[in-house]
């Protein structure tokens, strides 16, 4: 038999895929239960309902956030003038490799910019609104010499990167290619490079 922690780790994880796919609005706790192959009753003992279990994926998903952002934020913030395309760059490269490698992290936050779970108000207050506003203050110091505004600099960075993780591109005949796609990533890869630094008049 599993140790308690194994068990409170596979209803974590099973939350995770379920909640990132259906939404915390679409799942319910007998999808949980099922999908961590255990009953209610074993869930109800590591957690008191779902919202508990929600937030405690949220948790985990704003320490793997803050992880990547607060160390390049800072890197960018404090980059000398001729390093600060460079420290954009690693910027960008660190938030999309954290995506890439963790996809659930940006579709828990697109169910939440569609209103799922939307009676548990304070996720963003005391998760995301911190960590946002950390890259704002950083991206300031590109973004206001040339005239752009930092906000929306700082979320058309997360839009794209959330945006191509979760869909991808359609190659033209109608199929989706991604991230599993190692040359369409590559692609994108430059891409935001170049646009980002043509945006903030930086070198590419």
């Amino acid at each position: 038999m599993g140790s308690p922690q194994d068990g409170r780790e596979a209803i974590v994880r099973a939350a995770t895929r379920l909640f990132s796919a259906l939404g915390y609005d679409g799942t319910s706790m007998a999808q949980i239960a099922d999908a961590a192959g255990l009953d209610q009753a074993e869930i109800h003992a590591h957690f008191d309902g779902k919202r508990e279990l929600y937030i405690e994926v949220m948790l985990r998903a704003h320490h793997l956030l803050a992880g990547v952002i607060r160390r390049r934020a800072e890197a960018l913030l404090n980059a000398a003038p001729e390093r600060r395309a460079e420290a954009l760059h690693e910027f960008l490269d660190g938030y999309l490799d954290l995506c890439v490698a963790h996809p659930e992290v940006p579709a828990l936050w697109t169910h939440r910019w569609l209103s799922d779970a939307s009676d548990i108000s304070d996720l963003e207050a005391k998760s995301a609104q911190p960590l946002t506003q950390y890259v704002v203050d950083s991206v300031s110091t590109l973004a206001e010499p040339v005239g752009s505004d930092p906000l929306h600099t700082t979320y058309t960075m997360i839009w794209c990167i959330h945006g191509f993780v979760l869909s991808g591109v359609l190659n033209g005949t109608g199929q989706r290619q991604g991230i599993e796609d190692p040359q369409q990533l590559r692609r994108f890869r430059t891409h935001m490079h170049q646009f980002m630094s043509r945006g903030l008049s930086l070198p590419e």
